[in-house]
């Protein structure tokens, strides 16, 4: 089961993915005020989750400013490509030149996983991490085996792909993932986007004017 809210002045989606155990993930917590903050734990305080995971699809600050409170409130570490830290060092610049506030990662700690790896929120639930760089460094996207959907961060979106002008960006690489990783997913997957509106795989490879040559 899946659950969205968009939340931050860059309309950055969040997600819960749970079972019917209860047993929940976090996808890249964006909340930059308290009111998103007190929705997204309201509603999983109401539906009663166990939240095991903070899963972080790459470390730009829209995606990332709530995750280090959402770190310290579940006592649970951020779980993210190695790769991805480089970034940290820009946050103290990021943050007020996107207008975020500046996150204290003192205290967090961190999963370091790797492409092509495994993570299980239960037996039957399980998550592929696909390697989705070229927007940044680190770019992970987190293949929902269950529910047939892939939270892709910003690597690809409803008829656009991620922008590859920022530090550390890649077009090629991008495309290349987008291409080996992404769209080889079957045709049903849900494209469960950083930004923006739902897609599938299908539709973005007939439609997607950067990826209909993969067809």
């Amino acid at each position: 089961m899946i659950k969205q809210f968009t939340f931050n002045h860059f309309e950055e989606n969040t997600y819960i993915v749970y079972n019917e155990q209860k047993d929940a993930a976090l996808v890249d917590v964006g909340c930059a005020a308290k009111a998103e903050e007190d929705a997204l734990y309201a509603y999983i305080k109401s539906e009663n989750l166990n939240i095991k995971y903070l899963l972080l699809t790459h470390a730009h600050i829209d995606h990332f400013c709530g995750m280090a409170d959402a770190s310290k409130y579940f006592n649970l570490p951020i779980t993210m490509h190695k790769d991805g830290t480089k970034l940290f060092d820009i946050f103290t610049v990021q943050a007020p030149n996107m207008g975020f506030e500046a996150v204290d990662m003192s205290q967090v700690k961190f999963n370091y996983v790797q492409y092509d790896s495994e993570i299980k929120l239960s037996e039957d639930y399980v998550f592929k991490i696909l390697d989705a760089s070229g927007h940044c460094p680190g770019s992970i996207a987190y293949y929902d085996v269950k529910d047939k959907a892939v939270f892709c961060g910003d690597a690809i979106f409803h008829m656009s792909i991620g922008r590859t002008d920022l530090y550390g960006g890649d077009l090629d690489v991008l495309l290349a993932n987008i291409k080996k990783n992404i769209l080889t997913l079957p045709e049903d997957t849900l494209l469960m986007c950083g930004h923006g509106q739902t897609s599938d795989i299908a539709y973005e490879k007939n439609n997607n004017p950067y990826v209909i040559d993969f067809r």
